[in-house]
């Protein structure tokens, strides 16, 4: 008896000082609010001022870590280390399910750079209670900053969790034209789909490239009637990643892993 009440002490005191997940469904994730794009878009303005003018600069481009956390932590690194890279973005689906463990995973990766860097919500992210924790941890799913001259433009696009997608009026008025401005790039997770118009409507409205994932795989191409650029960033599952060049020439697009980069190719489809 007295035994057995030692070993029920002993084991609530266990519990008592362990730290556990009483369900997955809990939205309260532990994230550096560092992460968040308001925090980046601060972030790589003061980058701006600090380094002035740059006719050439590179972004890194991340996509669909969602089973691979590790994977993800060793490409994160990688690219930190890389000088070219001003910074970061990871093109969707940065968890599987979308629960609050896939997002602390994730954070943690991400913590990995000191360059700032942008999330981009993918369908994947949504899912289960990841429309709340991706607004805590991150904020709204479609914004805009301005790099060098270039404008970069995030928009959510995942019509398979969410109705009324993308925010068409809204890309419009971030894609306003500016004299001064060199380039203007959009980011989403999915990229146009066949048979819609959203490309010749980005191209309409004077985008020069879109920056994509989702498909898993490498892939860089235009619709043969429309000729707006669209790159596909493969998933982490390879420690794959692509680096985009920015500079006077143009927009160069390079599919990487850890070891290697080869120019990518556009293609007519």
């Amino acid at each position: 008896m007295i035994r057995d009440l030692i070993l029920l002490i002993t084991l609530l005191s266990f519990l008592v000082g362990c730290q556990y997940e009483v369900t997955p469904w809990q939205t309260d994730a532990n994230c550096s609010s560092g992460l968040r794009t308001q925090a980046n878009i601060e972030k790589i303005g003061r980058l701006e001022n600090k380094v002035g003018f740059k006719e050439e600069f590179q972004v890194a481009i991340v996509s669909d870590p969602q089973q691979y956390p590790g994977n993800f932590e060793d490409v994160i690194k990688h690219v930190d280390g890389l000088d070219a890279v001003d910074f970061v973005i990871v093109s969707g689906d940065l968890t599987e399910t979308g629960i609050k463990a896939e997002f602390e995973w994730t954070c943690k990766a991400m913590e990995k750079t000191d360059k700032p860097i942008f999330a981009v919500v993918g369908n994947h992210d949504a899912i289960s209670f990841g429309k709340e924790i991706w607004l805590d941890v991150f904020g709204p799913y479609d914004f805009s900053f301005d790099y060098q001259g270039v404008r970069f433009i995030a928009y959510n696009d995942n019509k398979y969790e969410f109705s009324d997608v993308p925010d068409r009026d809204w890309l419009a008025q971030q894609a306003a034209g500016d004299a001064g401005r060199r380039y203007t790039i959009v980011t989403s997770h999915i990229a146009p789909w066949d048979g819609s118009d959203l490309s010749d409507y980005l191209d309409s409205l004077g985008v020069d490239l879109g920056l994509h994932g989702h498909e898993h795989r490498f892939d860089y191409w235009q619709f043969s009637d429309v000729l707006l650029d669209h790159h596909i960033t493969s998933t982490v599952k390879e420690h794959e990643f692509a680096l985009l060049t920015v500079n006077s020439s143009g927009l160069t697009l390079e599919n990487c892993d850890l070891g290697k980069c080869e120019v990518a190719q556009v293609r007519s489809r």
